[in-house]
């Protein structure tokens, strides 16, 4: 069932490509459901909304736990919908049953790049080669864009 772009079916033999390696580039929401399921007939339009929503930022791949039932074995499902968010090739985090949207997106939201990630990574470069100064500045003007980041701080501190 593909319920957007954002969407993928993924099956043992294309698992590799459309959940380990695409998670090497964007994070991956795994939902592990079955027909029968009516819990997850109900996760489903929430993850396929938030999946449009998110397009570009996050990648949706559901499971068929009826049809690949080693998928489920392999990556511990014990009950239906499980919901397994990818990141850098490896499970990060999961949740089981059905939650609200506003619970699914702050679930989703912990793992997606913000703007002054990058900002960090640039200034994580130039500090490395000496220039301190250009990597305060550039914390500095991450930071004003958004205060309430920590991890914005954290760098600033370092």
């Amino acid at each position: 069932m593909t319920d957007s772009t954002a969407t993928t079916e993924a099956t043992a033999k294309n698992f590799a490509s459309a959940v380990i390696e695409k998670s090497r580039e964007t994070p991956v929401l795994v939902d592990f459901w079955a027909d029968w399921c009516a819990p997850c007939r109900m996760l489903m339009p929430v993850l396929a909304a938030l999946a449009t929503e998110y397009s570009g930022k996050i990648q949706l791949v559901k499971v068929n736990t009826d049809k690949e039932p080693q998928l489920a074995t392999e990556y511990g499902v014990r009950s239906l919908p499980t919901v397994k968010l990818f990141k850098a090739g490896q499970v990060v985090d999961e949740f089981m049953g059905v939650l609200p949207e506003r619970a699914v997106r702050e679930f989703i939201e912990r793992y997606l790049d913000r703007p002054a990630d990058h900002q960090i990574r640039v200034a994580v470069e130039l500090s490395a080669t000496g220039q301190h100064d250009e990597a305060i500045k550039l914390l500095a003007a991450a930071l004003a864009e958004d205060p309430k980041y920590d991890k914005t701080r954290l760098a600033l501190a370092e």
